[in-house]
């Protein structure tokens, strides 16, 4: 009885489990298919509240950060929302700029713009700034930058312009805070007071924007290193007509600031063109942009030429427009005759010809290049003697400087009585005068009047003892007139060597 109840039990156990298997299959599939037609409802009717996604880029066009007007500001110097993506403060302090963004700023947020903000210090090293594509502080007043953007940080535009920001406060001098902006393609810092050029974000090998209009002070050499060849396709200036820059000129005693355009650097690739018309052809010199010079309103760009280790036997001719220096060092150049006869040296005011074979300084005598050289090096070369009066007329001032050291010449006493108290006494302008020697390695201001000064004796030399013999004879024959005469008077007879005298015509006389 017992086991025909058990045998039952398994019958219907058996019969149940081959009912599940069949069904629970069948039932998933329709909760899966109920699920799918929620979801495909949902997609074709989405809820009033969401709001659709913003373009990455869409305030990264034209050189602009994301930016809102004044008008848009919250009511009580706070921060908004303005989409889904981005985040617009206004008047907000230190304490409460912290607070403010940490309650507005998600993981969503890619766009900040914080108006008028007055920060004693902003830490660009917050977390909160990695995600940020597009970050502006601007119309503030921000005493100082600190830290470091993050790492593989985000930002690829970023605006701190009118601020009042200084090279102290941009780029701290034991901090690099825009280091690991990879990404960064604009850097909007105009109206502020910078004076130093930011050229570890222009020489990054990348494309990128730049607005420093307004800084009226930043050096023109930096805007002139922007502007290389080798940077001019990655580097754009926006604002580019009101850009302006320093520029320091100098002469002599006088040095003062000029302020001008931008515009008037941009002269590399006309220079890259006469660079290539010197001659000898093919020695490719090297021309770079040396300063600009004033007279009156007109602007003059001055051009340095290298044509150092070239081979070259002569100068070079046909130099560019305008050439204020020239290095021709480390060459076989025989002679200067180039500098007086070819009208693209009128310029000239720095020449270096060190390591050459010139003799001697004679061809410049009365080139415009003698009258008012700033430079004027020849150490290392063949020089026998250096012809002072050449040079006479140009240390009047400590401004120009003259370079003869490794020189050889050939000294003696002239050396020593002419050449020697001219190096003394232009010392301030020949600063290595001491390394100028003579043949047996003596230096000239080291020669002694006694090694040097040794000529062959002639008569001259004992004019002093024939006068003084001369002397004393004509002192002896007058005594001796004066005891005969004497003797005569007393005597009545002339002693034996007056008596056997002949008579003269003139004895009549003293009769």
């Amino acid at each position: 009885m017992f086991n025909g109840r058990f045998s039952l039990f398994n019958v219907s156990l058996w019969v149940l489990s081959v009912y599940l298997l069949a069904h629970v299959p069948l039932s998933e599939m329709r909760v899966d298919d109920f699920e799918q037609q929620a979801l495909a409802q949902n997609r074709e009717q989405p809820p009033v509240s969401t709001e659709k996604p913003e373009p990455i880029n869409q305030h990264l066009n034209m050189g602009k950060c994301f930016h809102m007007p004044r008008s848009k500001c919250p009511a009580e110097g706070n921060c908004t929302k303005v989409g889904s993506m981005s985040v617009f403060c206004c008047d907000l302090d230190s304490a409460r700029l912290k607070e403010a963004l940490a309650s507005t700023i998600t993981q969503n947020t890619t766009y900040l713009h914080v108006l008028n903000a007055s920060i004693d210090e902003l830490d660009v090293s917050q977390a909160m700034f990695r995600r940020l594509a597009s970050m502006a502080f601007t119309d503030g007043n921000i005493d100082k930058i600190v830290g470091q953007f993050p790492k593989y940080s985000s930002v690829a535009c970023l605006n701190i312009s009118n601020n009042n920001l200084t090279s102290e406060k941009l780029q701290p001098s034991k901090q690099r805070p825009f280091a690991y902006l990879f990404n960064l393609s604009v850097l909007d810092a105009s109206a502020n007071n910078l004076t130093e050029f930011p050229l570890s974000l222009v020489h990054s090998n990348r494309k990128i924007s730049v607005d420093f209009s307004g800084n009226r002070y930043l050096p023109c050499k930096n805007f002139q290193k922007a502007m290389e060849t080798n940077n001019s396709s990655l580097v754009t200036f926006l604002n580019y007509q009101h850009t302006y820059c320093a520029l320091d000129i100098s002469f002599n005693w006088f040095s003062d600031v000029r302020i001008v355009q931008i515009d008037h650097l941009r002269i590399q690739k006309e220079l890259s063109a006469s660079c290539r018309n010197i001659r000898p052809a093919n020695i490719n010199c090297t021309c770079v942009p040396e300063r600009l010079e004033f007279l009156g309103n007109e602007i003059t760009n001055l051009v340095a030429v290298d044509c150092s280790q070239r081979n070259l036997t002569s100068l070079p001719t046909v130099l560019p427009p305008n050439t204020l220096k020239l290095n021709v060092s480390c060459n076989n150049i025989t002679s200067l005759q180039t500098v007086a006869d070819d009208p693209t040296y009128e310029h000239l005011r720095q020449l270096i010809v060190d390591h050459n074979d010139i003799p001697n300084i004679l061809e410049l005598e009365g080139t415009k290049f003698i009258d008012n050289f700033m430079l004027f090096s020849i150490a290392y070369n063949k020089l026998k003697t250096i012809h002072t009066y050449v040079l006479s007329n140009r240390f009047v001032t400590t401004g120009p400087a003259f370079s003869i050291a490794g020189n050889f010449i050939h000294c003696d006493c002239n050396t020593e009585k002419m050449l020697k108290p001219w190096l003394l006494e232009n010392f301030k302008n020949i600063p290595d005068y001491k390394m100028l020697e003579c043949d047996d390695n003596v230096p000239v201001v080291d020669l002694v009047e006694s090694q040097v000064c040794h000529t062959p004796r002639d008569w001259t030399d004992y004019i002093y003892y024939i006068i003084g013999l001369e002397v004393l004879i004509l002192v002896l024959l007058i005594s001796k007139v004066s005891y005969d005469y004497w003797v005569f008077k007393t005597a009545g007879y002339l002693p034996w060597p007056a008596n056997k005298m002949p008579r003269l015509p003139c004895d009549w006389l003293c009769e």
